[in-house]
């Protein structure tokens, strides 16, 4: 890896960090010299990430954080903050997905939980951290979409989760068009299905070897929080795989 590819030293903050991907981007993170302040819900899960690095998990600090309350995230940023003075990179990778009904007979509940959960979520973090990203005049925001959010394929019966998707690209988007002269980038990638356990199992007679690897996927969000893209900004960038 290349000197503009080096994250060592940088502090990263990532949401979802104990989900299937999360996990693979946090020991990728650490392997690469990072610093990674996880953000995580449930303790079991964040023992099973330490676990999971390995070695190098004394440069991993957890936040127990509920990342749609906006008390929650301030304080965790303000704990990130007090403890390594910056954060040079935020990647969202908290998200949920629920489906199965059209929007006629999308309930009131599934809505709200998926705008909360993925929408209000990236929203709350990456306000958080662009006061001090602006003030350092550098940063790295990365965001995960979804490929429903960009193709009219996939979103019926899946409405809701779409409608939350998009809202992130269009926050990503804004946040590179306000951001544009500062020296903060932000950008998204549209995942298609992810290679996941979980995948595997919902979505029987599928052909996981076209779908997309969660490890191809870390690469590239590697790249955009290193140096090396700090042309890229408000990029959309489509991970489906073969898919």
């Amino acid at each position: 890896m290349g000197s503009r590819r080096s994250l060592e030293g940088k502090i990263v903050l990532v949401t979802g960090a104990t989900g299937a991907l999360g996990r693979i981007v946090v020991r990728r993170l650490l392997d690469s010299g990072a610093v990674v302040a996880a953000a995580y819900r449930d303790e079991a899960k964040f023992q099973e990430l330490q676990d999971f690095v390995g070695g190098v998990k004394d440069a991993l600090i957890g936040f127990k954080t509920d990342v749609t309350s906006e008390a929650e995230v301030r304080q965790m940023v303000e704990g990130i903050l007090g403890r390594y003075g910056r954060i040079d990179a935020l990647l969202n990778l908290v998200g949920a997905y629920r489906g199965g009904a059209d929007i006629a007979a999308t309930s009131e509940d599934d809505w709200d939980f998926l705008l909360r959960t993925n929408l209000k979520s990236a929203f709350l973090c990456c306000r958080a951290v662009l006061p001090a990203m602006t003030k350092a005049g550098a940063g790295r925001i990365v965001c995960v979409a979804a490929r429903p959010a960009v193709e009219n394929k996939g979103r019926a019966k899946s409405g809701a989760y779409a409608v939350s998707k998009a809202g992130v690209v269009v926050l990503t988007e804004t946040i590179a068009e306000e951001t544009r002269k500062s020296g903060i980038t932000a950008n998204c990638i549209v995942p298609g299905t992810i290679d996941t356990p979980k995948n595997r199992t919902a979505i029987a007679g599928a052909d996981p070897s076209k779908w997309a690897d969660p490890e191809a996927i870390a690469e590239i969000l590697l790249f955009l929080v290193s140096d090396a893209a700090s042309v890229t900004s408000g990029a959309v960038i489509p991970v489906y795989g073969k898919s």
